[in-house]
């Protein structure tokens, strides 16, 4: 990048990684809501699918047994139905923590918001062209993991 850069050159270069930020988080925020509402409501089907059994004794398993017309325990159901919403759970807990779904999501919302400022200050004249130039460059370093995504 040029040392002398204009005020305009800069200015596209923050719109186009700020396109690049809104790309991202177009698809990595869902991505994490998803991840997110899994682990919760697979942890919590778990917990209440074990519940029935646990609280209700024999007595319960034979009267759910009845109702659904089984031929083998529904505890067995029941807890074959628990360990898979548990392995849900697991493993979009796992996703999350393993591809950096939210520290990046954050990472690239505060550098969206950090370009924006950018864009204003240099679009109203309130910042230097020189000034703008080093900050735009730690949005830069800071939005690093985008080459990757």
């Amino acid at each position: 990048m040029p040392s002398a850069m204009s005020s305009e050159e800069l200015l596209r270069l923050i719109r186009q990684k700020r396109a690049q930020l809104d790309s991202f988080l177009s698809v990595a925020r869902p991505r994490q809501r998803r991840l997110l509402n899994t682990t919760i409501v697979g942890g919590s089907a778990a917990a209440f699918l074990t519940a029935g059994p646990a609280v209700g004794g024999p007595s319960f398993t034979a009267w759910l047994t009845g109702m659904l017309g089984l031929t083998s325990p529904s505890w067995r159901v029941l807890c074959g139905a628990a360990s898979l919403c548990s392995i849900l759970a697991t493993v979009a807990t796992q996703l999350l923590k393993s591809h950096h779904v939210e520290e990046n999501v954050t990472r690239a919302q505060g550098c969206r918001a950090k370009l924006e400022v950018l864009d204003a200050g240099l679009s109203l004249g309130q910042l230097d062209p020189q000034q703008a130039t080093a900050e735009y460059l730690k949005c830069v370093e800071d939005a690093a993991f985008l080459e990757g995504a």
